[in-house]
């Protein structure tokens, strides 16, 4: 029996490399995406050794065009079909924004929005032709509330997360799901004290929102209620507390 296939992209680290490793343990065969190509054989390596994993390791900058154009195909190759595409590569920069270079702003907008858009189009005709698939794009809590300092940060994640709600919807009769996965502050470790949680943690949520048809995860308590205060409150409210957080 053939094993499923997963893509994962920011596989080398963090919450990227959390699905790799938490893949391969349920038999997932793996094509891993990142810029370097060192910790991606470093993985590759560790996760046959441990589970028999068959890897790809596609090194790219997936904001450069001509290297994206290399995992856009890979997506597309119907004879060597995608069952899982996890897009969880994602840039963050923080300050005034008018004072932060414009280009940096955008390359950040294409990595966090863009990019999923671009790997969810190539691979979404296979897996409607083969009627079955899934596809997790890791966003982020950020998206939900305007928030001063992170401006470009949470408009592409709010993109990400409404996109990704929006194809579900398209999609989800064809046997396909998308789900947009909205952690907060996210470590290899947890720490509650800075209200950090684990990057296992967020993936086992993500696995099994998927598997359960949901368009939307929000990993851990403190995170969902974040959610639903930015969800249900008054705009003026929401803003007030959002600026009340920054001056404090």
């Amino acid at each position: 029996m053939d094993r499923p296939a997963a893509l994962v992209t920011g596989a080398s680290a963090s919450i990227g490399a959390a699905f790799a490793r938490e893949l391969a343990t349920r038999g997932h065969d793996l094509v891993l995406v990142a810029r370097r190509a060192e910790p991606l054989h470093a993985l590759a390596a560790e996760l046959k050794d441990r589970h028999g994993t068959a890897t790809e390791v596609l090194a790219a900058d997936l904001t450069d065009r001509a290297q994206a154009t290399a995992v856009e195909e890979r997506l597309a190759d119907a004879g060597r079909p995608i069952d899982l595409l996890v897009n969880s590569a994602g840039a963050l920069s923080t300050g005034l924004f008018p004072k932060l270079p414009i280009e940096d702003e955008v390359r950040q907008v294409e990595l966090n929005a863009i990019v999923p858009m671009r790997l969810t189009h190539s691979v979404l005709s296979v897996m409607l032709d083969r009627g079955k698939g899934s596809i997790i794009n890791v966003s982020s809590i950020a998206g939900v509330a305007p928030t001063p300092f992170s401006a470009t940060y949470c408009g592409g994640y709010s993109f990400l997360t409404t996109f990704s709600q929006s194809v579900d919807l398209e999609v989800c009769r064809y046997g396909v799901t998308v789900t947009a996965v909205l952690p907060g502050f996210t470590a290899a470790e947890a720490d509650p004290a800075r209200r950090i949680q684990a990057a296992d943690r967020v993936v086992r949520e993500a696995l099994a929102a998927n598997a359960a048809g949901r368009a939307v995860c929000v990993p851990g308590l403190r995170n969902k209620r974040a959610a639903a205060f930015a969800r249900l409150a008054p705009r003026r409210l929401v803003r007030f507390v959002m600026r009340a957080a920054q001056d404090s």
